[in-house]
């Protein structure tokens, strides 16, 4: 499920952002180009974050924003950029993986999320998406990470 929604034409790499609020706009930017999400679920994720702090940091060195699906989510989608300088949610949280996603729902999203909690339970497998020098490296690895454990 999580390489049917996460697809390499949603995968971004930079160097560096300036700020938090810079990472969820460029993280988000693949779903707004296709229409999945409006501009005002950007703005929601955002004010989400000012609102209840840094909650979407999953595990260190990762961060899911995500808003209410009324805040402008057209279909299910997800979109991943790694950030090869970490940006700051926090003075003591930096992040290099920033996986938004847009729910349509309660539930259709759940199978995604379980199969990136496979992808994210090692810190060496994020950080080997974090060293990945090409988007088509990323998606690989995730494809792998996940049958490894649907299979094995």
């Amino acid at each position: 499920m999580l390489t049917r929604l996460l697809t390499k034409d949603c995968i971004q790499l930079a160097n560096f952002v300036h700020s938090w609020q810079e990472s969820i706009y460029l993280a988000a930017s693949p779903l707004v180009q296709q229409n999945k999400i409006e501009q005002r679920y950007v703005e929601a994720m955002i004010q989400s974050i000012e609102q209840y702090g840094p909650y979407i940091i999953i595990t260190p060195k990762v961060a899911i924003p995500h808003a209410r699906p009324t805040d402008g989510v057209h279909e299910l989608g997800m979109s991943l950029l790694r950030l090869q300088k970490p940006v700051y949610f926090s003075p003591s949280q930096p992040v290099n993986l920033i996986i938004v996603l847009a729910a349509i729902d309660n539930a259709s999203h759940l199978q995604a999320l379980a199969d990136l909690t496979l992808v994210l339970q090692d810190t060496e497998q994020i950080d080997c998406l974090i060293a990945c020098q090409h988007e088509d490296t990323i998606w690989e690895k995730i494809k792998q990470y996940t049958t490894k454990e649907s299979t094995g």
